[in-house]
């Protein structure tokens, strides 16, 4: 029994339980990614080739902003894992139950709130993007809007799965989702010739049919927590743990990757000369979702190393979190190492994997090479991030990520899109660099203000 009992993220081994939770995270990030990257692939490959470059950067466009939506509802999910990993570390069953319908409410407000802002400004959002084709931009943004209350579930559900310590359920269910949109982008694409709106509604059609499952699961399986309708409420304390945990993490992930769309708008900016726009904005978009799959196992460090490091802290075991610190430093050196390499020789074969077009191809290569600086000291960046969020330490990883984005990369990357000589390798190195710095700061609050608390 008391083994049955054991919690492996609080007791015994440290590296192997931490890695054998990571494993299916890392998956169901790979799968995320594929899900995303699937609709690029086929627009890449099934269209005519009249169409593939606007249809490319449209989509590509779009799908950046809607992947600047999910970073913010994964970013306050992220306090609602936090709050609930330190009940669970504690045994505390009924504020674990509590944190669960708090956080049912405050996303159930969220996302209606962000359909109507996305409906409405839809036009705006292309434009201030640059997008070659603003009316296709438009069409895939407001027809994935449409379905932001399933985006918001999956990502919630999911979550708070992690937040328990179950990470296999996360990955059947967006396993279930990429394998209906695989098929439906086929059909849609392929059969009815649906082009950019095609993509877009497979892709929300799938994310709902994924939380039709997990909903399922839910009522089928024993909770490690009591939860029942009277608990899905706005409770004032644990509501206010939420947001206070949360509302950081989601301001410091949109403004971070705000950052990235300016990025974006600045590489389809960078085709001045009309024959060379749409391939330059069609290279970025792919660029997005090779470098989604490049920091797949970056970010499985980052959330693993949240919940382990959280429910450590509920226990009061803080030895086991520091040194689970040592051993995460060493295995996101040597995968930063690795994905550099990917990246500088690379760069060509993974953009011919979504699409066709060669002169897309080898802007997208280009930027790649550039992008190899992020890969390298990205990796050890998001554990630690993960690590603080675990502590608690919302607001540090919120000052960091301002100043990382505005005091670092959009300076830099305007100034780059001003140059006259700019090029797609410049743009990646300037986004490195805010990277670069945000990680010096990390190391410096560490040895000055974290690591003593760890040791007491």
């Amino acid at each position: 029994m008391n083994q049955q009992n054991k919690n492996p993220l609080t007791e015994g081994a440290i590296y192997k339980p931490l890695i054998k939770f990571m494993l299916p995270v890392m998956l169901a990030v790979f799968l995320q990614a594929m899900y995303s990257a699937v609709d690029l692939i086929v627009i890449g490959h099934l269209l005519p080739d009249n169409e593939v470059q606007l249809a490319t950067s449209a989509v590509g466009t779009g799908s950046m902003i809607m992947v600047l939506l999910t970073y913010v509802i994964t970013g306050l999910s992220m306090g609602a894992i936090v709050v609930l990993g330190r009940y669970i570390g504690a045994g505390d069953k009924e504020s674990a139950g509590k944190t669960v319908g708090a956080t049912i409410c405050i996303f159930a407000v969220f996302a209606i709130a962000l359909t109507v802002i996305m409906e409405i400004f839809a036009p705006v959002f292309a434009k201030a993007m640059n997008a070659p084709s603003v009316s296709l931009t438009v069409l895939y943004i407001r027809i994935c809007s449409a379905g932001i209350i399933a985006i918001t579930a999956y990502n919630v559900v999911s979550g708070l799965f992690r937040g328990i310590g179950n990470s296999k359920l996360p990955l059947i269910f967006v396993l279930i989702a990429c394998v209906a949109n695989i098929v439906l982008d086929l059909v849609t694409v392929g059969v009815f010739h649906m082009g950019v709106a095609g993509v877009a509604f497979s892709t929300i059609f799938a994310q709902f049919i994924s939380v039709v499952f997990s909903i399922v699961a839910i009522q089928k399986m024993k909770l490690p927590f009591a939860f029942g309708k009277g608990y899905v409420k706005l409770w004032k304390g644990i509501t206010g743990e939420i947001m206070k945990s949360g509302i950081p993490l989601a301001l410091q992930d949109f403004l971070t990757n705000l950052s990235f769309v300016v990025i974006n708008a600045v590489a389809n900016g960078l085709g001045a000369d009309p024959t060379k726009w749409a391939a330059i904005a069609a290279g970025y978009s792919v660029d997005n979702k090779i470098t989604a799959f490049l920091m797949i196992v970056p970010s499985a460090f980052l959330q693993s190393m949240a919940v382990f490091t959280a429910q450590n802290y509920g226990a009061e075991k803080k030895d086991r979190i520091g040194k689970a610190l040592k051993y995460m430093v060493a295995t996101t050196l040597a995968t930063g190492i690795v994905l550099a390499c990917l990246t500088i020789f690379g760069g060509k074969g993974l953009a011919s994997i979504f699409t066709g077009d060669g002169e897309a191809i080898e802007y997208a290569a280009m930027y790649l090479k550039g992008f190899s600086l992020d890969c390298l000291f990205g990796s050890l960046l998001l554990m630690m991030l993960g690590f603080f969020n675990g502590m608690g330490l919302s607001n540090f990883v919120m000052i960091q990520g301002l100043v990382g984005a505005f005091l670092i990369r959009i300076p830099v990357v305007l100034a780059i899109g001003n140059m006259g000589n700019a090029n797609l390798t410049m743009l990646g190195v300037g986004c490195a660099s805010a990277t670069c710095g945000a990680l010096i700061l990390c190391v410096v609050y560490y040895f000055v203000k974290v690591r003593r608390e760890l040791r007491q």
